[in-house]
């Protein structure tokens, strides 16, 4: 007869899929410039703190020389913020 298996620990996330994310509210700057990004519009000259604060809840995402996209989290929120 075999000793009983102790339970293994559920794996931890490596990344952040899995892990809730929080929800963020915006400034209504950081909600303009989101909205002017998901038009098209360049907004990598915008101040830095906006920038950094919608990449940083993951609302938008910085990639080669500067030029900052909105994520689908991004375009998420402001489909919710417009109803």
């Amino acid at each position: 007869m075999k000793p009983p298996r102790a339970p293994t620990p559920p794996p931890t996330p490596e990344s952040s899929e899995g892990v809730a994310h929080f929800k963020m509210r915006l400034t209504r700057e950081q909600h303009e410039c989101l909205s002017r990004c998901a038009r098209g519009i360049s907004v990598r000259f915008e101040r830095s703190d906006i920038i950094d604060a919608l990449v940083e809840a993951g609302y938008a995402e910085k990639g080669v020389a500067g030029v900052v996209t909105v994520t689908p989290r991004g375009k998420e929120y402001l489909q919710k913020q417009s109803t």
